[in-house]
């Protein structure tokens, strides 16, 4: 239920440029500002599991004090190198469309990022499509202190009990718990999304529509870790299993959502897309309850796959086989005393 973040910060105390990488997501963002106190406080809101700095940065600095920094070499953090390689990845001819084309700093964070990632996870990172423009003047900053203080989702002793997020959050999926934690993170200052937040609420909280919505939320999962599992290559036969069921759940929320009358939650409701064919082929192909590992086998339904099912019941009747095999090499050849055997040294 929390995310599991990617940092990298270059720069000076007269302009940093800092980016952010939610590998398990894909979530990409970068910004850029001026001070040690506001990027040590960001770091803080952040809390990334890792966190490169330049090598050529001094020695002993406060940012070093937390766990999981590292140094990269400083040509790691070069904004052209950086800028290929980020097009490259996107496969655009620049970041215009992204508003961050005038970055310098952070864009050389997002390369250093981007290198990093395909360094550990060895294969391409196709679930990473866009790179999002953050800015400060967006949101509350709340410097380091105030926010332990606050208890938005850690408390004074490092646990998770007691605090504003274990008081209001009644996620359905742990999508929607990390979400949650991030805005409670990052307030907003934007009137007009807030408004539509609270809009949202209230009609849900009207005629408890809610009570109809949860359960089928409920049956989606964590369809953001899965899929991104599944654009790393490393998605296990339990993640089709529930990207399986979640396919199959989505038709009812969207039904269950067209009766929902905020303005919000109807541009919500017409963004879930449905996809039978694909929920179908799974449904076809994955047996209800698949073993936690591929190496077990038995993950295809029998009737999936032609030649699998041959196989699978040589493999389970062997046998039988063989005596099938001797019965008719028996009528073919005429020798009544052939006998067809095997052993792990001929075969």
């Amino acid at each position: 239920h929390r995310d599991n973040l990617l940092a990298a910060v270059v720069g000076d105390e007269r302009l940093f440029g800092l980016s952010v990488l939610d590998i398990t997501s894909g979530r990409f963002t970068v910004q850029e500002f001026g001070g040690w106190e506001t990027l040590l406080a960001e770091v803080e809101r952040l809390n990334p599991a890792e966190l490169m700095i330049p090598d050529d940065w001094p020695a002993g600095l406060p940012l070093e004090k937390r766990r999981g920094v590292s140094r990269r070499a400083p040509w790691d953090f070069d904004r052209d190198s950086a800028f290929k390689g980020l097009c490259q990845q996107f496969a655009t001819q620049d970041l215009k469309g992204f508003g961050c084309e005038k970055l310098t700093l952070a864009i050389g964070a997002a390369g250093c990022l981007l290198t990093y990632a395909k360094e550990t996870q060895r294969t391409a990172l196709h679930h990473l499509r866009s790179l999002r423009h953050e800015r400060l003047d967006d949101s509350v900053v709340l410097d380091g202190a105030t926010r332990r203080n606050l208890e938005l989702d850690i408390n004074l002793g490092g646990g998770r009990e007691n605090t504003l997020q274990s008081v209001v959050d009644r996620s359905q999926t742990a999508m929607g718990s990390r979400l949650l934690s991030r805005w409670l993170n990052r307030p907003l200052r934007d009137r007009q999304v807030l408004e539509a937040r609270q809009d949202s609420i209230t009609c849900l909280l009207e005629h408890y529509r809610f009570e109809q919505i949860q359960p089928q939320l409920k049956e989606i999962g964590d369809l953001e870790r899965i899929l991104a599992r599944i654009g790393l290559r490393n998605a296990r036969p339990r993640d089709l299993a529930r990207l399986r069921d979640a396919l199959a759940a989505l038709p009812q929320l969207q039904a269950g959502m067209q009766e929902l009358v905020a303005p919000h939650l109807i541009e919500l409701a017409v963004s879930i897309r449905t996809y039978p064919e694909l929920a179908e082929l799974l449904a076809k192909a994955i047996i209800d309850n698949p073993p936690a590992v591929i190496r077990d086998g038995g993950v295809l339904k029998t009737g999936y796959d032609a030649e699998l099912d041959e196989l699978q019941s040589l493999s389970e009747n062997a046998g039988q086989y063989l005596m099938d095999l001797e019965t008719r090499e028996k009528a073919r050849t005429g020798l009544s005393h052939l006998k067809v055997g095997y052993n792990r040294v001929h075969g």
